[in-house]
């Protein structure tokens, strides 16, 4: 039995000057909106978990709609869009990068994907085209194009697509066009293992997409209730999580400590929301030094700095270990090791000190009880050598 992976695609189409020409009757345009919406309606017939945003680029680049699957608000947003004048192809694969990492961070995220529709002829911007297929290839984003028109000695598109891993078209009828957005529309049966389904469960990716918690003073535009905050005139939303204004763990106010959701404006102090994010079971986020979001479950990056009273924890675990008894934590060795040594799974793993992921052939430590590995410096940092995630004291010697 055939199993369907629904995706998040972006539809980035050229609606540029020279998607006018009459090669294709009437234009080229009209041909690649009807090939698009086509393709819309079968893979929705297929699969109606997919959803579609629709980038447009000529002489600037935007969104034209979010992501749906509503297909009636999808075919007027194509409807919409009129000639207009050069192609920056780079801003439109750089806005569409953007959407999808947007979706990325949101939780049961769909697996992304981008189509390009142009005629590849673009307009050198500030944005390098060649770049964003690289990023999107790092993130696990395959650039799938659909190229009309004339052959030229450069082919960007086929080239973007190769970059990233994607599919190439080239149409030079309507008929082939048509054909190329069934094909399309059909290509989201995979099997089991899947790069980018694994990709975006490793540690360094979340690091890489995950969304930076707002501070008061992005939020406040107006100098005026910025000093009013700062003097404590102005009244704060509570920590959603502590329920209070002032930071349990640093006694500082929420000014200082304050930090809010991007996606939803809830509020947080940083280290509830740290202390929050370590009493989570899903040892991934851990390891990558995000956390979702308790009100949205958007993905959020934790701040280094709170790292700081991740020494505190273990500075009070030690103290009650006293208090309970004479009960010694299990001491045995330390393995020192290459981090290169260990397999590749473990280069996208982060030490629990610093937060900081691994380098090919870096000396590490691991922890024989439970595999968790230290940079070699952090683990002298460590108190009493105790491991953070089992508790067992550890020597080098």
């Amino acid at each position: 039995m055939s199993v369907r992976h629904s995706e998040n695609i972006v539809i980035c189409i050229d609606n540029s000057r020279s998607m006018f020409r009459t090669d294709f009757k009437p234009n080229r345009l009209a041909c690649c909106i009807k090939a698009v919406k086509k393709l819309i309606h079968e893979r929705l017939a297929l699969d109606s978990s997919s959803a579609f945003s629709i980038v447009s680029f000529s002489d600037k680049a935007e969104k034209i709609i979010d992501f749906t699957n509503i297909e009636s608000e999808l075919y007027q947003s194509l409807e919409n869009l009129n000639f207009e004048g050069k192609s920056a192809l780079g801003e439109g694969l750089a806005i569409s990068i953007k959407l999808i990492i947007e979706e990325l961070r949101k939780i049961m995220a769909k697996l992304p994907r981008i189509l390009i529709v142009s005629d590849g002829n673009y307009t050198k911007t500030a944005i390098d085209p060649a770049k964003m297929a690289r990023l999107a290839q790092g993130l696990g984003i395959k650039i799938d194009s659909f190229r009309v028109g004339e052959m030229s000695q450069l082919n960007i598109l086929k080239r973007l697509s190769d970059l990233s891993g994607g599919t190439y078209y080239y149409n030079n009828s309507e008929n082939a066009l048509i054909d190329s957005a069934q094909k399309f529309a059909d290509a989201n049966i995979k099997i089991p293992s899947l790069k980018s389904k694994e990709l975006i469960e490793k540690p360094e990716f979340l690091r890489k997409i995950a969304a930076t918690l707002l501070r008061v003073q992005d939020l406040t535009k107006n100098q005026e209730m910025r000093i009013k905050h700062i003097r404590g005139e102005a009244d704060y939303q509570k920590c959603t999580i502590c329920f209070s204004e002032t930071d349990p763990y640093t006694k500082a106010t929420f000014y200082l400590t304050g930090r809010y959701c991007p996606n939803c404006n809830t509020p947080y102090h940083i280290h509830c929301l740290a202390a929050w994010a370590s009493s989570q079971t899903e040892r991934t986020l851990m390891e990558s030094g995000t956390c979702r979001c308790p009100h949205c479950f958007y993905l959020l990056k934790i701040p280094i700095e709170v790292t700081q009273i991740q020494k505190f924890k273990i500075l009070s675990g030690s103290s009650t270990q006293k208090q309970i008894g004479d009960q010694k934590p299990e001491l045995i060795p330390a393995d020192l090791t290459n981090v290169s040594d260990i397999g590749e799974e473990a280069l996208y793993k982060s030490c629990p000190v610093c937060h900081l992921i691994f380098e090919e052939n870096q000396g590490v430590v691991r922890c024989p009880k439970c595999s968790t590995l230290y940079h070699i410096e952090c683990f002298k940092e460590l108190e009493n050598s105790i491991c953070k995630t089992c508790g067992t004291k550890l020597h080098l010697y």
